[in-house]
């Protein structure tokens, strides 16, 4: 279960009634004592300030938000493991790491072990908001990049409301792909919105107006021609939400499908192509490059990251 950000209104008659008590009437399908945890583990903010005492008495009016997850579900072992992970950046708050292709971000059915929660677990303490240690944001198994774990609840709390209100303006991120075929435009924004696939529910697909609200910015970089109808391309891609499969299924819906994509995949692939290209084994897709102002310090941090050696080779392929 992904964690939630709850939002409501306190009016002015509230102010000096304890917090907690506050948010029981705000928040009736969840226990106090829940809301007692969310607000001591850092979760709890009002107007952007963290509320860490549960017996607080309101002094204002304003907007309560909750990072909240139902710690009932944390069901898996995040027992540590020696997996090794490549650090990019850590302060007392948060680590940057480059994921590798083919790592799960955290336990879940079919990935009880073997996940980047194992392998962070035996070196750092991290957060334990919800039901995935230290998880903020994810990249799918196969692939590859910069991502953010959170070490504290507050990082944690601080952290996913950036990436779920704070995208364009506090925090930006870019990935690049190799995709079939050439956009129509060399460069656009794809506006949909996106659901789970009415025949498969491992897949998403682009809807009407059902599921959720998804924005991709794109750019093509290069592309290279076997024929005058088959070429591969390299795209940046921008992403202005966050949604599961969201580059993979856009481009998908676009006529781009990602190459080595097992799930949204491109139906037959000719004999023009070369092998690297025919036998790619993930999908070609890396978060390459970061951009957020530290909630804490308020510093502008930028990191860039290249491609894995899997990736060079298909960008080799279009000089």
């Amino acid at each position: 279960m992904d964690c939630q950000i709850l939002s409501q209104y306190i009016e002015s008659d509230c102010v000096g009634e304890r917090f907690d008590k506050i948010l029981t009437k705000l928040f009736p399908d969840i226990s106090r004592a829940e809301l007692q945890r969310c607000i001591k583990s850092g979760a709890v903010s009002l107007d952007g300030e963290l509320i860490t005492n549960p017996s607080k008495k309101l002094c204002k009016s304003g907007v309560v938000k909750i990072i909240y997850a139902n710690t009932k579900l944390r069901t898996y072992d995040f027992s540590p493991e020696n997996i090794p992970i490549a650090v990019l950046y850590e302060d007392e708050h948060i680590i940057i790491v480059n994921k590798q292709a083919g790592l799960v971000c955290h336990p879940a059915p079919g990935h009880k072990s073997g996940t980047l929660v194992n392998a962070l677990a035996g070196r750092w303490q991290l957060s334990d908001i919800g039901e995935r240690p230290g998880v903020v944001h994810r990249l799918d198994k196969d692939t590859s990049g910069i991502m953010i774990v959170a070490k504290t609840n507050i990082a944690h709390a601080k952290f996913t409301e950036l990436f779920a209100t704070g995208k364009g303006t506090q925090i930006r991120r870019f990935y690049i792909c190799f995709v079939f075929n050439v956009p129509a435009e060399k460069e656009g924004k794809i506006d949909t919105f996106m659901c789970r696939h009415p025949k498969n529910r491992q897949m998403f697909t682009v809807s009407q107006n059902k599921g959720k609200h998804a924005i991709t910015v794109y750019k093509t970089i290069k592309t290279r021609y076997y024929t005058s109808t088959k070429a591969i391309s390299k795209i940046e891609c921008e992403l202005l939400t966050g949604r599961t499969h969201q580059i993979r299924v856009h481009m998908h819906h676009i006529g781009c499908p990602l190459i080595g994509d097992q799930v949204y995949k491109k139906r037959h692939i000719e004999e023009v192509y070369p092998d690297l290209i025919k036998s790619f084994s993930r999908q070609a897709l890396h978060s390459h490059k970061l951009f957020f102002v530290n909630p804490f310090t308020k510093e502008e941090m930028n990191f860039i990251l290249p491609m894995p050696t899997d990736m060079q080779a298909l960008d080799r392929e279009l000089i």
